[in-house]
């Protein structure tokens, strides 16, 4: 069986950049879930698996329509947490899931800061960080059992972005343990 990561956590803490990154030196495939309205799920024929995997629960199915990708797979999803089910459902199905955690004031920082250099008509409101992360303090020990020790930090102690073969090492070394 390929190995099927999925990677969630804070926003602006490197997804995203982590997942472009396993593509180019890890040969992963990627998939980011909120690119373009599953626009990752369509160009690998996989939005209707998805779909039911987020609507009742059970990753069966998408697992099996993963497989027949043969490749690895990095699956990344800022994951509003009414869908922690998905997390369970794809973690019971023996998908690696990773959480990037980060300090709510310097993640904040570092989200303004990338949201500046999008085009104006392309930025995300600060205000939907605030709720995000209101969501995930709200849900934070539902999602520490989900995730357990397969979380690591998405930021540096200075809040600057860490680099994705620093967060890569840290995960395959866990992995490996």
């Amino acid at each position: 069986m390929q190995r099927i990561l999925f990677i969630s956590g804070v926003p602006a803490t490197g997804k995203t950049w982590l997942g472009e990154w396993l593509v180019k030196e890890q040969g992963y495939i990627h998939i980011d879930a909120e690119k373009n309205n599953g626009a990752d799920f369509d160009r690998l024929n996989l939005h209707r698996e998805w779909d039911e995997l987020v609507g009742v629960g059970r990753a069966h199915n998408f697992m099996a329509a993963v497989q027949r990708i043969g490749r690895p797979l990095v699956l990344n999803w800022g994951l509003p947490m009414r869908f922690l089910k998905v997390v369970a459902a794809l973690k019971a199905e023996g998908v690696e899931v990773w959480w990037l955690r980060a300090d709510r004031a310097q993640a904040r920082a570092a989200f303004i800061e990338r949201e500046k250099k999008k085009p104006e008509q392309e930025r995300i409101p600060v205000e939907c960080f605030d709720r995000q992360m209101d969501e995930i303090e709200k849900h934070w020990l539902r999602t520490e059992g989900l995730f357990g020790k397969n979380i690591v930090e998405g930021l540096n102690p200075d809040g600057s972005q860490r680099r994705p073969e620093e967060i890569w090492a840290e995960i395959d070394a866990g992995t490996n343990k």
